[in-house]
């Protein structure tokens, strides 16, 4: 793929970031704390789920909402550094307590998407 190919993709990534990662940025600033970031990363990965499911063939979208907006909505290195700083209790609930939600959040996202994308198509 030459730089000129890739102008679009970047552009759309970069734009779907800033406001992804703006949202977080905002909701942890209202909410501070780890219990946020916890929610923040269950809601997008029962979003990405859904999107994964949902959204056609269209790479921009795709690369827009999942890779920009849920990419940056979502954060691993912030679940990773919160959870190493956390006593070992406390860290071990914070882990399993994001993991587990966050994985049943996107089969249950990917479950919603899919019969909401057969009833589109039975409809059409």
């Amino acid at each position: 793929m030459c730089a000129v190919s890739l102008t679009k993709p970047v552009a759309v990534v970069a734009l779907g970031g800033a406001l992804g990662a703006s949202a977080r940025f905002l909701l942890a600033a209202l909410w501070p704390g780890i219990w946020t970031v916890l929610l923040i990363n269950v809601v997008g990965s029962l979003l990405l789920g859904y999107l994964a499911e949902t959204v056609g063939p269209d790479r921009l979208w795709r690369l827009f909402l999942g890779v920009g907006v849920l990419g940056g909505f979502t954060t691993f290195s912030t679940f990773a550094v919160d959870a190493v700083r956390e006593d070992a209790v406390t860290a071990t609930l914070y882990v399993v307590a994001t993991l587990i939600p966050a994985l049943l959040a996107a089969r249950l996202g990917m479950l919603v998407g899919h019969r909401h994308r057969l009833a589109r198509q039975a409809a059409a």
